[in-house]
């Protein structure tokens, strides 16, 4: 048990925390952000997933194969960030402190309904239908040594793979860090992403209010409740996105909807109505959205859609704004995951 929980930290805690310390490093605003780190960390995880998953998915390939090809690129990835951005760290941990000395009594509030929330998934399980199809791949990925090749209802082989779920193989990727981390993937997926993922949720909106709020810390400590309050009140259906935070955050479609998503308009923000921003410098931004795009794919088929249908609002407007029709092409080259995903869809479908 110990050694799993450490190999969890490792791999959902440094590792993210190193490759979103890779992008910030190309970066200039708010370069010393630990909440950026996490965010964007966990999106260069996911996007990476999706363009090595794939490949090996209609290739008939093993987990194990995912496993080390994967992992061997997140840890190649991690490993420079830390020689090269080894001297930031104390940088880092000083900003830390210093923002931790300026928090004000809403944020220190929604600490504790963050702590509420863990209590209660810790304490209490949400089991749906669901599991028999995302847990269950995972398990049976983990079983077989596949990735995707059986069936979890029936464990007969897949003949030809079901285009609704082949492009988004978030299950593999619970089936990954289970492996890895020798962790039960029903334990990873009900308890570990439940808890991680809500962190990672408020870490996102927490940088959304950053922006709306020009880092007015009283400001945002006031959105942040407010946005706590809207999903904690938000069980008037089982369709709304504030449920699925709720109950069912180990699912790929409510990662897309609590966290990527958001995660697009807070990246839109920052590189296209953001006047801060320093304009010619956005290379790693631009990758980090095609990343992002990426991940959408992977962690749920409506990504496909939703993902790039989102961004391309936001690059019409902003293009419209600014007058540049280069945006617009910039923005619609990341969104080549969404089109090629969506191409291939049609293919197999």
């Amino acid at each position: 048990m110990i050694k799993s929980m450490a190999l969890l930290a490792v791999v959902l805690g440094i590792c993210p925390f190193l490759l979103g310390l890779f992008y910030t490093g190309f970066t200039e605003k708010e370069k010393n952000n630990i909440l950026l780190h996490m965010a964007a960390g966990y999106v260069i995880m996911f996007g990476l997933f999706e363009i090595t998953a794939l490949p090996l998915i209609f290739l008939r390939q093993s987990l194990t194969a995912l496993v080390y090809l994967y992992g061997g690129m997140i840890l190649a990835v991690s490993v420079v960030s830390l020689v090269r951005n080894i001297r930031r760290i104390p940088e880092i941990l000083l900003s830390i402190r210093q923002a931790v000395q300026k928090f004000t009594i809403c944020i220190w509030g929604q600490f504790l309904i963050i702590a509420g929330q863990i209590f209660i998934y810790i304490r209490y399980q949400y089991y749906n239908s669901d599991d028999a199809f995302f847990v269950a791949s995972a398990s049976t990925s983990l079983a077989t040594n596949t990735i995707f090749a059986y069936s979890p209802y029936t464990g007969s082989l897949y003949e030809k793979l079901p285009s609704r779920y082949v492009l988004s193989p978030f299950y593999a990727f619970t089936a990954t860090i289970s492996k890895v981390t020798d962790t039960h993937p029903a334990i990873v997926a009900h308890m570990v992403f439940m808890i991680l993922f809500l962190l990672l949720f408020y870490a996102v909106y927490a940088l959304l209010g950053r922006i709306f709020f020009a880092c007015d810390m009283v400001k945002t400590g006031y959105f942040m409740i407010l946005a706590s309050a809207l999903q904690i009140f938000s069980a008037y259906s089982e369709r709304t996105s504030g449920l699925f935070l709720l109950i069912r955050l180990w699912q790929g479609k409510a990662v897309l909807a609590g966290i990527l998503l958001p995660m697009v308009l807070y990246m839109a923000l920052r590189m296209f109505f953001d006047s801060t921003e320093i304009k010619g410098k956005q290379t790693a931004d631009y990758a980090l959205l095609f990343l992002l795009m990426c991940a959408c794919c992977m962690v749920s088929s409506m990504g496909i859609i939703l993902g790039a249908i989102m961004l391309g609002i936001l690059g019409i407007l902003a293009a419209w704004r600014q007058k540049q029709i280069r945006l617009l092409v910039n923005t619609a080259l990341c969104c080549l995951p969404n089109l090629l995903c969506a191409g291939i869809y049609l293919a197999i479908r």
